[in-house]
């Protein structure tokens, strides 16, 4: 230990670590010296890149305010336990699904790792001043294991299939049934979502809290930090990493050196080999003892599958056991030591693989034939082919089990070397940029075009007695503001989209969504929310008056006047509605009496940036929009009013938009809440969360722009533009917003419309992933689904390409 106490472990500078760029050459293999102009270009945009994502991170925390206090140490229990309630639920109805607690289920046994095979630390860094226990057991017994160790550090190394994810699994509900109040919850990550250059471990482990139980999302007083962030920082959470060996092998070593530094207890699961060249030449993990799960005996591979099988097929599979015993390293013996080989060979050649009308070419004979006419790999590869027609046998006809067939493979082949089936990114994988840019555009702009049809057709006879107008006009003013609507988010999601999908919302908007103690902060938050907004109102509305009166050149003082009773419209507008948001919404301080002061400084940084942030979008939309439209009819009819006039009144529209927009957002954000816990814990009802999250904003913004709109237009009696001005731009643009910008939206324009129409998944995709689910080919891992082991995925990937090359 004395090692660490000097600081080994540590991470701080030595000499030959400089950085690249301030070195003039390098020299290669042979001696050679080589220009380091390109090296240092490299090193220098590598940098760059991480500089610009720290500084967007800063951006995006000062933007998003703060939600809440500091967590003190009650809360934070508080919050373990509700997530150790969520984490619970999940894993115990995932396992009555798997059947985990099977009295028939699989012996698995493990023992301590051969030290002559694989590197590991020194037995007194691993035990501390105790003597080393035996390092022997069941599955069982894998939770007492870990709380044995002095520093609760445990790998776990087994071949593909033998029964990592299991154990990881059985020992979160272990611990989670033995749990004090208040203490570490216990949580399966898989290691391969880990992007190394991009998170630390505390980084990663928080970013996927959040993404599974989005209420931990919930900011800290100074808005650097979340409640996901603080659970993981006191060590609330114990990580099961699950799949070192999914990292990638050029971030394994950087892996390593993380999980040696951090200070936290953790149980890492791995395949043999990638552990094996990871930690040659050194300590291994440190302070972590290393057991091997052992392979299953011939016997209790073929117990199992006798009992899993009709009685009159103990016979045959009787001479299984007698060939695998004989042969212990053949095909036979090979392939079904392992759990997953063996559970497959259960669910093929048992009783439910044996029975209807082609169970005959299935059972332990045809087992038997391909172990004596093949090799392991041939005969693992016939148990992953016999699978899904098993599986997928019940209801279910040739054809479409075939189709069925070719939407998982094309699942597992649009995952590459990820695990994660996240509904928010299919078809960001596969598809490239400019074609998803080009299909968001377009459904975007149909789906404008045709409501902005819909709702001038409705108000035509409003306008004009003469139908045939109404034929012509109502089809060429949507295909125009179509194109224009479809062209703009076209190109913001092309440059806001960084060749990712855009993550779900984890929060939902509600009114008075505190607890009774917070409600009597509500005349403090009022006059605070009040004053604010009636501040933003009257500024960006006199502004806006006082600018139109100077280019339409009106006189000073009537413009003066304009803006002033034009600004005591927008503060009477905006003041209340956001005074009543914040002060009974559920996004503000928790104290049960905070300060006068404290209140304002929570708003400032929680409000006042979306009301910045709405009011620069909005402006630069308007912008683009009102000069998008004269040019395009200028164009068409070879007129126009002049460049310098569509500028100056494309600018004086920006400035009516910006003050909509921005009370929008700041009215969403003090509306809006973390959901709470136990409402995303499967990846249907984050797609129901978002879902609705996107319906009450898309209502928020056409009430907004529906009152501002009565002031404009219905008070003066002209109800047709009042109309037109609340659906098209209220809830017209957040319809296309939401298509466009939005991970709902995401999903509907490639999952449900652009995937099933090229045929690579069925129409039906949300009802599709819950019944594979259903069936044990795909499983729950928090928001997302995984397919149930990774061999079965390689399989169908590999399928799925060779059937694409083939035509």
């Amino acid at each position: 230990m004395a090692e660490e106490a000097a600081g080994s472990d540590g991470d701080g500078p030595s000499p030959g670590n400089e950085p690249a760029f301030h070195q003039t050459s390098v020299q290669s293999g042979d001696g050679t010296q080589i220009n380091a102009r390109k090296i240092d270009a490299v090193h220098v945009h590598v940098h760059l890149r991480q500089w610009w994502v720290e500084l967007a991170r800063a951006i995006r925390r000062l933007a998003r305010g703060a939600d809440r206090p500091a967590a003190t140490a009650e809360e934070l229990a508080r919050a373990a336990d509700e997530l150790a309630s969520a984490v619970g639920k999940r894993w115990q109805a995932e396992a009555r699904l798997r059947r985990l607690d099977d009295p028939m289920r699989l012996p698995v046994f493990w023992a301590k790792a051969d030290e002559e095979t694989f590197d590991s630390d020194h037995p007194e860094n691993v035990w501390g001043d105790r003597d080393a226990e035996d390092l022997t057991g069941d599955l069982d017994r894998i939770a007492e294991l870990h709380e044995r160790l002095p520093y609760s550090r445990l790998v776990v190394l087994g071949d593909v299939g033998s029964g990592k994810t299991v154990l990881s699994q059985r020992f979160v509900l272990e611990r989670l049934a033995g749990r004090e109040p208040g203490a570490a919850v216990p949580e399966i990550f898989s290691l391969g979502s880990w992007n190394l250059d991009e998170d630390s471990l505390d980084a990663w482990l928080s970013r996927q809290l959040i993404r599974d139980q989005p209420w931990l999302r919930a900011l800290t007083a100074d808005g650097g930090t979340t409640l996901a962030d603080e659970l993981v920082r006191g060590n609330l959470i114990l990580p099961v990493l699950d799949g070192f060996d999914e990292i990638p092998e050029r971030l394994r070593d950087k892996a390593r050196n993380q999980l040696d530094d951090a200070s936290r207890p953790y149980v890492l699961t791995s395949r043999v080999d990638a552990y094996r060249q990871a930690v040659l030449d050194t300590r291994g993990l440190h302070r972590a003892a290393v057991i091997t799960l052992a392979g299953l005996s011939p016997d209790a591979a073929v117990e199992y599958l006798r009992r899993s099988s009709p009685p009159k097929a103990g016979s045959g599979w009787e001479q299984v056991r007698q060939e695998m015993s004989a042969d212990p390293d053949g095909p036979l013996g090979t392939a079904l030591s392992t759990p997953l080989m063996v559970h497959l060979a259960a669910i093929v050649h048992g009783e439910r693989g044996t029975g209807g009308p082609k169970g005959a070419a299935r059972g332990p004979e045809a087992l038997l034939r391909a172990g004596r006419s093949g090799t392991r790999d041939t005969v693992e590869d016939g148990l992953l082919s016999g699978f899904l027609p098993v599986v997928y046998r019940d209801g279910t006809e040739d054809e479409d089990r075939a189709r069925v067939q070719e939407w998982l493979g094309y699942l597992a082949h649009q995952l590459g070397d990820g695990h994660d089936l996240k509904w928010w990114e299919l078809g960001s994988r596969t598809l490239s940029r400019p074609v998803r840019t080009v299909l968001v555009g377009t459904v975007t702009g149909l789906a404008f075009g045709l409501f902005d049809t819909v709702v001038v057709w409705s108000l035509m006879p409003f306008v004009t007695p003469k139908p045939p107008y109404w034929i012509a006009a109502a089809p060429l003013h949507g295909a125009g503001l179509g194109l224009l609507t479809g062209i703009g988010f076209g190109l913001v999601y092309a440059f806001t989209d960084g060749g990712g999908a855009r993550e779900p919302s984890g929060v939902s908007m509600r009114l008075l969504g505190r607890t009774r103690p917070s409600r009597r902060t509500l005349g403090r938050r009022l006059a605070v929310g009040l004053t604010g907004g009636f501040g933003f109102g009257f500024v960006t509305w006199f502004a806006a008056a006082l600018v139109y009166g100077v280019v339409t050149g009106t006189a000073l003082v009537p413009a003066l006047l304009a803006g002033l009773r034009n600004g005591l419209v927008g503060g009477l507008v905006s003041g209340p509605a956001l005074g009543l948001a914040y002060g009974g919404g559920a996004g503000g301080p928790e104290e049960e009496r905070p300060r006068l002061k404290g209140v304002i400084g929570h708003f400032r940084r929680r409000i006042w940036p979306r009301l910045t942030i709405g009011y620069a979008a909005a402006f630069s939309g308007g912008l683009v929009f009102s000069v998008m439209g004269p040019l395009v009819s200028d164009l068409a009819t070879g007129g126009g009013a002049g460049l310098g006039t569509v500028l100056v009144s494309a600018f004086v529209s920006g400035l009516g938009y910006g003050p909509m927009l921005g009370l929008v957002y700041a009215l969403t954000t003090a509306l809006s809440a973390p959901i709470p816990p136990d409402s995303t814990n499967a990846p249907d009802r984050l797609l129901r969360t978002s879902r609705t999250a996107l319906l009450q904003q898309s209502l928020l913004n056409t009430l907004v722009f529906g009152v501002v709109g009565w002031l404009v237009f219905g008070s003066a009696g002209n109800f047709p533009d009042w109309a037109f001005y609340t659906l098209d731009f209220g809830l017209g643009i957040a319809m296309a917003y939401g298509l466009a910008l939005t991970a709902w939206g995401h999903w509907m324009v490639l999952a449900r419309i652009w995937l099933p129409l090229t045929g690579r998944l069925p129409w039906a995709v949300h009802a599709f992933l819950k019944d594979a689910h259903r069936r044990g080919v795909l499983r729950h891992s928090g928001a997302v689904y995984q397919f149930r082991h990774a061999l079965l995925k390689e399989h169908l990937a590999r399928t799925y390409k060779d059937q694409e090359e083939k035509g």
